[in-house]
């Protein structure tokens, strides 16, 4: 009897120590500077914010709620933000990064040079990612458009991460950008 109030602690850790999936989907066009980008959690959809860039900010649109909100670029939420992702990057695995473009800029022999600048620019990137997290799944996906102009990414990728690195995480991040904002 008394072993049974051991499960209630065992059943807790697991819960911290199994890995969680979250997968983000973004996607930009330059030419009409608005973008997409969502975040799934284990497959459900969590948010999702249009985006674009204005000045020195960035504009973020939640479509249920219709709210606007600007991140200025020296704002504490995104010191808090660029330091969370420093941590979470640290800690998580990466399953699976997909590369989607879209390219056309009227001339076929200069869309095809830019193609190939990009697909050899993001093979490299993709090597060094892949020494660095070997089990990861990459892919590079590109549409050319000869005879318009287009400029569309899209950017696919999912990592797993277990509760208590997010947690963790989250306490270092908060307190490393409360100590940023009090020496600038």
């Amino acid at each position: 009897m008394n072993s049974l109030y051991f499960l209630i602690p065992t059943v807790f850790i697991l819960i911290l120590m199994l890995p969680m999936f979250f997968e983000v989907k973004l996607s930009y066009n330059i030419f009409e500077n608005s973008g997409v980008i969502s975040v799934f959690f284990q497959k459900v959809n969590v948010k999702h914010y249009v985006f674009e860039f204005y000045k020195n900010s960035i504009r973020l649109i939640d479509e249920k709620t219709i709210d606007e909100k600007e991140l200025d670029f020296s704002s504490p939420e995104l010191v808090f933000i660029e330091e969370f992702s420093k941590q979470i990057k640290q800690k998580s695995r990466l399953k699976y990064l997909e590369v989607y473009y879209h390219l056309g800029v009227e001339d076929a022999y200069l869309t095809s040079m830019i193609a190939g600048i990009i697909n050899s620019a993001l093979l490299i990137f993709f090597t060094g990612l892949k020494n660095s997290r070997p089990t990861a799944s990459l892919g590079v996906y590109d549409s050319i458009s000869f005879n318009k102009k287009v400029a569309e990414i899209a950017v696919d990728f999912c990592v797993s991460l277990t509760l208590f690195d997010v947690a963790y995480s989250f306490l270092n991040s908060l307190i490393l950008s409360k100590k940023k904002i009090k020496t600038s």
